[in-house]
């Protein structure tokens, strides 16, 4: 699916500087809420990373003369002190659980480097009297950005999207996959964009009819 998203925020500039957004605008908001206890990882198996990359590892740019150079989360989305130790995975896993905390739920970072067995989803879930767990596998999570103009970028995921129950164990496994271009501001950093650009697919899969319905308890 190829979308196009126009990232529209008030820019504050100090120093030449635009300022990070909040960690509130950069996290995940919900259109639900669920209050009994769930459980949420993100598990990275991009093929990035199987070949090499760094789990920080976010996205290329392309510099002076065009020469690409690799961006990580520690140099280019650290915005709170926690994130420097964080790869993706649990960058991503840290907006997604604070955005649905601040909405309401009820909900705890489970780290894992591989989809779980269920026996080890049931034993995770007992283990933290949850009876949901929401599991975002990255295969892949990747930009291409030019900084030597202001245009465009190509922002490229493939996520799939698991969802547990305790009694009723998986209940959901759906692929989303899309390449959305991201439309630059001059008044902008691209630090801003890419982070805006995370929370509008964290906002995509939580929001999704069928991760709704097996998640809330309506």
């Amino acid at each position: 699916m190829l979308k196009k998203i126009a990232l529209l925020i008030m820019p504050m500039l100090v120093t030449a500087c635009v300022t990070p957004v909040s960690l509130q605008e950069q996290s995940a908001t919900p259109e639900y809420q669920v209050k009994e206890p769930v459980l949420i990882s993100v598990i990275d198996q991009r093929k990035r990373v199987k070949d090499g990359k760094p789990k920080t590892f976010t996205g290329k740019v392309h510099g002076s003369f065009g020469i690409p150079m690799d961006w990580q989360v520690n140099n280019i989305l650290a915005t709170e002190p926690e994130d420097k130790d964080r790869n993706l995975a649990q960058f991503l896993q840290s907006r997604l659980v604070n955005g649905l905390n601040q909405s309401g739920w009820n909900a705890t970072s489970v780290d894992l480097d591989e989809v779980p067995q269920d026996e080890a989803v049931t034993q995770l879930l007992e283990q933290n009297n949850a009876n949901k767990m929401i599991s975002l596998v990255l295969n892949e999570w990747y930009y291409s950005i030019n900084l030597n103009w202001v245009s465009a970028f190509n922002f490229d995921t493939d996520t799939d999207v698991l969802v547990y129950d305790l009694q009723g164990g998986k209940l959901l496994s759906k692929n989303i996959k899309e390449r959305d271009v991201i439309d630059e501001k001059g008044n902008q950093s691209p630090q801003n964009n890419i982070l805006l650009a995370y929370k509008a697919q964290l906002d995509q899969i939580i929001n999704d009819s069928e991760v709704r319905e097996m998640t809330s308890y309506d």
